[in-house]
């Protein structure tokens, strides 16, 4: 967007950028560091994974909507590739250029001919897509265990083939808004209104010019609640399905259609993307005119038919990223087959949670191993203070604080966390006695609480547990590796540690 009166200098530096990029390797590099980045940050990221492994599934890892990215193919794509790529794809063949705004038509056709005249076809090229995978043949749970989710990822996806100029377009706007793109949605309203699961639960029903639309409902949830909110879910999809839907919300919901789609008139942009619309989905040149109309024209008959048609609940593939040990219990209760993947949508076999624990092994045995492999109980004892500096990170976050960590015998420290260019954005501090907590500038006496915790805290913890209730709790795998888990009461205040079977250290 720009203002009229620059239009023609903004044309200009389109058609320059377009004709003539500056494609360098320099930046080449700069720009696959930061994908490999980002690589790194989504590794235990649940949206990440959970829109790689549904969309894979769903599509097939060769479909273009389907395949994604590794640190394997990033580095497999070399500069020369980009600019070979850039030559064969990026050209006028099938390019739309959309002008919205208060300008002269001749005058910009001209100023058009004139910028991006030199702009050469190149030769055509052919592509062929695959086809999308189809739907299952039953309704399955694509299970994939991230063992550090706090909350678990559900999914429910089935392919659709609907298109913008299909006649069930216009009422599947409306059915799936009834169902789950409001705040008003049949899902919302039973997933976080009444049962409190999640804070936002919805659904989405996408046409697609190339017939590979989908349909998708879901939410995030607790790990021990993945189950009952699988079956609410389900449970709202097929009453759509098979109860009428009250007169009111059907007309609610056109209300809302109706005035978004005017204000909606008010933005170039998307009037832009109207137009768009219009020519890569060879829609009528009225499509937009009679929007409204065919809106309004949608009926409850028409919301159940397309809830049936659309919405595939017996050939539904209900992906879950979550933490198996606590959800995986519940969900086989529900009966509905479990099929496992891993984290690039591999078929796998069930994660093995829980181990037997060998004999002879014990809560103190594991604390005996851990301060044997850190160097023995009387040297541990013999340390007055230790130093910890740790580089965090936030996610989302373009900066990397810095934080010092210093602790004293027997119960003495001090926290200090920095960003370079901005200085110390946190102190907190104990002296064995009374403590503080400052940040922004702002300083605050510790509050009780963390006081009489930090009195009982020592350098070692595992120096002090023979004074606690401590059990040993199963011997699970973190990463791949086997760990114990140590529940930790100290007095009411419970705590959980995993320690490495193999070699003893502490692993969480």
């Amino acid at each position: 967007g720009t203002l009229s009166k620059y239009s023609e200098r903004i044309l200009e530096l389109m058609a320059d950028a377009a004709i003539n990029p500056l494609l360098t390797e320099e930046e080449f590099n700069k720009e696959k560091d930061k994908l490999l980045e980002g690589l790194k940050a989504d590794k235990k990221s649940i949206d990440a994974i959970s829109n790689r492994v549904g969309s894979a599934l769903s599509y097939g890892a060769k479909h273009p909507y389907g395949e994604y990215v590794t640190e394997e193919t990033v580095n497999n794509v070399t500069f020369n590739d980009a600019v070979a790529f850039y030559e064969t794809y990026f050209n006028p063949n099938n390019a739309y250029l959309v002008v919205i705004g208060d300008v002269d038509i001749k005058q910009i056709k001209k100023q058009v001919k004139k910028y991006f005249g030199d702009w050469k076809k190149s030769v055509e090229v052919s592509t062929s897509i695959v086809d999308v995978n189809p739907n299952v043949q039953y309704t399955q749970i694509n299970f994939v265990d991230l063992p550090n989710a706090s909350q678990s990822s559900i999914s429910i996806k089935n392919s659709v083939d609907l298109k913008m100029g299909d006649e069930d377009y216009h009422a599947s706007l409306i059915a799936n808004d009834i169902l789950g793109s409001s705040f008003s949605g049949y899902l919302f309203q039973n997933l976080r209104e009444d049962k409190g699961y999640t804070y936002g639960a919805g659904s989405s029903l996408r046409a697609n010019r190339y017939g590979a639309g989908n349909f998708s409902a879901g939410a995030k949830v607790r790990n021990m609640v993945t189950d009952s909110a699988v079956v609410e879910t389900m449970k709202e999809i097929n009453r759509i399905r098979t109860e009428t839907v009250d007169p009111q919300v059907l007309k609610d919901a056109k209300a809302k259609y109706v005035g978004n789609f005017i204000m909606g008139l008010e933005s170039p942009q998307t009037v832009a993307g109207y137009a768009l619309n219009i020519k890569l989905n060879n829609l009528p040149i009225d499509f937009y005119t009679t929007y409204l109309q065919k809106i309004n024209a949608v009926t409850t008959d028409d919301v159940k038919r397309i809830a049936n048609k659309y919405f595939k609940s017996e050939n539904a593939r209900i992906v879950i990223v979550g933490k198996g040990s606590d959800a995986l219990e519940n969900l086989e209760k529900t009966g509905i087959p479990i099929k496992y993947f891993d984290h690039y949508a591999n078929e796998v076999s069930k994660p093995e949670f829980t181990k037997p624990i060998p004999a002879g092994v014990t809560a103190q045995t594991v604390i005996d191993s851990y301060l044997t492999a850190i160097g023995g109980k009387d040297k541990v004892a013999a340390v007055n203070s230790i130093l910890t500096t740790a580089a965090v990170t936030i996610e989302g976050a373009p900066f990397k604080p810095v934080a010092v960590m210093k602790n004293m015998a027997p119960n003495k420290m001090s926290v200090e966390m920095s960003i370079e260019g901005m200085g110390t954005i946190m102190k907190q501090a104990f002296n064995g006695e009374t403590g503080y907590i400052e940040q922004q500038g702002q300083k605050q006496p510790m509050p009780e609480s963390m006081i009489e915790s930090q009195k009982k805290s020592s350098l070692f913890d595992e120096l002090t547990f023979s004074d606690k209730a401590i059990s040993l709790e199963s011997l699970s795998s973190i990463d791949g590796k086997d760990v114990y888990k140590i529940k930790v009461d100290n007095a009411g205040e419970v705590s959980y540690r995993f320690y490495s079977a193999a070699d003893g250290l502490l692993v969480r």
